[in-house]
């Protein structure tokens, strides 16, 4: 059995911050696609790119809601943790937000507010261990869904779902919008799925019909007008990920996770 020691907890809180503080490569390149066509447009696109300046070169966040940050660790059969890896990164995150400029955005019953992130940990058949961030913010999480659909609706079905939610959002979550679908499983799993799929960094659109989903949703999508910022140019949604597994015969449940422009993931492999 191979052990994982306290080291990788630098690893993490260390990307935590670097994701935090540079922008999505992927979002950069697809909102520079679109060439403004007025002067609020302009604003728009001229303000993204002062931010992530101000950002890299600062080091500071990239937004003020600094998010919920999500840890997946996908850990082959012969590796294991020789520390409580969840109760370690809520100390070490917590005492490191204020010195990194970021916000205390977790908050309990009691109204004690922290930086504690989610921990989920998986068993699979990988070599090495895999270790996937996603910080989230408040308004991109809010607008999450979970259907419980007829379990006879077709892909075309789900699609007009998917779209009729992103319309529904308008500009609630800071578009443009990344969409992670999970389908499948029972309700629980289908959540799931779809904030793996969210990170981009799991087994999404591999399959044909993962595939033929996001190209429709991607495609019908064209025709919600939210645009970038809520201001009606650029596409509302600018890549969808897709994870479809089996259900039951009697349901079909589908989960639908949003992300704002400032995509923040990162993945590390031991």
């Amino acid at each position: 059995m191979k052990k994982i020691d306290k080291n990788v907890v630098d690893k993490i809180v260390n990307l935590y911050r670097e994701i935090s503080i540079n922008p999505s490569t992927f979002v950069k390149k697809e909102i520079l696609k679109e060439k403004p066509k007025s002067d609020i447009e302009k604003l728009f696109i001229d303000a993204y790119v002062d931010n992530n300046r101000l950002s890299f070169k600062n080091r500071t966040p990239l937004c003020q809601d600094t998010g919920h940050l999500s840890v997946f660790i996908e850990i082959p059969s012969n590796f294991c943790f020789d520390f409580d890896i969840e109760d370690e990164l809520k100390k070490r995150i917590n005492s490191e937000t204020k010195k990194f400029g970021f916000r205390y955005s977790i908050i309990d019953f009691k109204g004690k507010y922290s930086n504690s992130p989610s921990v989920y940990i998986f068993q699979s058949k990988r070599k090495n261990v895999k270790i996937v961030l996603m910080a989230k913010g408040g308004g991109s999480e809010n607008l999450s869904k979970l259907f419980m659909l007829n379990p006879s609706f077709s892909l075309e079905d789900i699609s007009e779902i998917v779209v009729k939610s992103v319309k529904e959002a308008k500009d609630r979550g800071c578009p443009p919008y990344i969409l992670g679908i999970g389908v499948g499983k029972s309700s629980l799993e289908s959540l799931f799925f779809s904030k793996l799929a969210l990170t981009g960094k799991f087994n999404h659109n591999r399959k044909d019909f993962e595939k033929k989903l996001s190209e429709k949703i991607l495609k019908d999508s064209l025709n919600v007008k939210t645009g970038f910022g809520g201001l009606g140019f650029g596409k509302t949604v600018i890549d969808c990920r897709v994870i479809i597994k089996e259900r039951h015969i009697a349901t079909l449940p589908l989960s639908i996770q949003f992300n704002c422009f400032q995509e923040r993931v990162g993945v590390l492999y031991l």
